[in-house]
């Protein structure tokens, strides 16, 4: 379970985040191409759109732990649903990218770094913790999307609607006008 202060310590800091997300998204390619050159050959020359995507899925992922305990038990919209967003998209890594299971310790390493290295001194202990908390929960269930899904066309087209972010550079002007 996520902490109200592991909450509160990952919004906080992704306002931070925010506007400097192209940066931010940037450093986060670099550092993982540093760590492991044998995935530059995953994506294209472009990285616009990749980095775009990953901007996306992280403000999905923030946007997410605001969710109430009470509508636990009310029906989820599939492009609401992180659970279903994060098992397409590791079912899309294994089948469309054979990212290996090292490889999620790998990106979570690079985003790590990357918030340090972005955020500086407000990447207190408390922060990674609460990151590192919730990176690992991400990529366990995206690790759980190896099996089968039901619904796996619907929850690909979720996904495809989460991360098809409307300003074109992965953070909606809403999150950067509730950043500021």
């Amino acid at each position: 379970m996520i902490t109200d202060d592991e909450k509160a310590a990952i919004k906080d800091s992704w306002r931070l985040v925010v506007p400097i997300a192209d940066t931010a998204a940037d450093l986060f390619y670099k550092r993982l191409f540093e760590l492991r050159p044998e995935y530059r050959r995953l994506f294209s020359d472009d990285m616009k759109v990749q980095k775009r995507k990953l901007l996306a899925m992280l403000a999905f992922i923030v946007k997410s732990l605001d969710w109430p305990e009470s509508a636990w038990r009310e029906t989820v919209a599939e492009e609401d649903d992180l659970c279903l967003i994060l098992l397409a998209l590791g079912r899309r890594h294994t089948d469309l990218y054979r990212v290996p299971d090292a490889g999620y310790e790998v990106v979570g390493e690079a985003l790590l770094w990357t918030l340090d290295y972005g955020l500086g001194k407000k990447f207190d202990a408390r922060t990674r913790g609460a990151w590192t908390h919730v990176y690992q929960l991400v990529s366990l269930t995206m690790k759980m999307g190896r099996l089968s899904v039901p619904g796996a066309t619907r929850a690909d087209d979720a996904l495809g609607r989460v991360i098809a972010a409307p300003d074109g550079n992965g953070v909606s002007e809403a999150a950067r006008r509730e950043a500021r």
